[in-house]
């Protein structure tokens, strides 16, 4: 079935959304979608999209809970055709997510290699935010908001959308770190803390969020790519520096599948 068929019949009038690897360069997002701080109010923050910075949330992080009580679905280990369900609908909202945000900020005219340069806007500590970090920060939110919809339908109790995830140095594991208590960090100004954690943008696990069965990543470039881009690398000062994410992400969580960008246009690719 054609793409633009696909997205239709999931409902998504949208035309696409798409991953970043880096931000602040030209065409590629940093670890694509953080802002360089939070606004006013530290509680109202959280992290997006690849990074494990912090920025201004627009809407709850939707983190599932767990699941397999009496009445509820209990959550099971993904089949390979679930498994290409839930790809093929979140590449439509990749694709969906950068056709509407290139539509609404940009009048639907692909951005340049000059445009992605360019300064958008200015932060709250009156930084410059270029066009490709402002545009890959909105395409996260929209292919988000598309995710959190589909998956509920999809998986209700089984995934998590930007879980974040910390080494604990005295049991030598991995363990996850709920939205609450990263939102108390925050109101006590120990945000801190959370340096050295990461938060995939879509992790499906068995309604735990410690056993994972897939990751996934949105990716935007700023400009189409023509071939596919690598995952991006730690920037320096980060505390696994020069690691490639998607080491990061599989040593940490052992997936059963992936972890898997999705970028608008190419579609997954590990």
């Amino acid at each position: 079935m054609p793409r633009w068929m696909l997205i239709a019949v999931g409902g998504l009038v949208l035309a696409g959304c798409a991953g970043t690897p880096e931000r602040g360069r030209t065409g590629r997002y940093g670890l694509d979608s953080a802002t360089a701080s939070c606004r006013q109010t530290p509680a109202l923050c959280a992290r997006m999209a690849g990074e494990e910075a912090v920025v201004p949330m627009s809407r709850p992080v939707q983190v599932a809970a767990s699941v397999g009580t009496a009445g509820n679905m209990v959550v099971r280990a993904l089949t390979e055709e679930q498994r290409d369900h839930i790809q093929e609908m979140l590449e439509a909202c990749a694709d969906a997510a950068r056709s509407e945000v290139i539509l609404s900020l940009l009048n639907g005219v692909p951005p340049t290699e000059e445009k992605c340069k360019a300064e958008a806007k200015e932060d709250s500590q009156k930084k410059p935010v270029s066009w490709a970090r402002k545009l890959g920060t909105e395409m996260h939110k929209v292919a988000h908001e598309c995710a959190q919809k589909k998956l509920n339908e999809l998986r209700p109790g089984g995934f998590s959308l930007e879980p974040r995830y910390r080494y604990n140095p005295d049991t030598r594991k991995w363990e996850f770190v709920s939205e609450e208590t990263v939102r108390s960090l925050l109101r006590q100004g120990r945000g801190n803390e959370l340096k050295g954690t990461v938060a995939p943008d879509v992790v499906i696990h068995t309604g735990d969020p410690l056993h994972v069965l897939a990751i996934y990543d949105f990716k935007f470039p700023c400009v189409n790519p023509t071939q596919l881009p690598p995952w991006p690398l730690y920037p320096q000062g980060h505390a696994y520096a020069g690691q490639a994410q998607n080491i990061v992400y599989k040593n940490a969580l052992n997936p059963r599948h992936g972890p898997i960008q999705i970028i608008p246009r190419l579609g997954a690719t590990p």
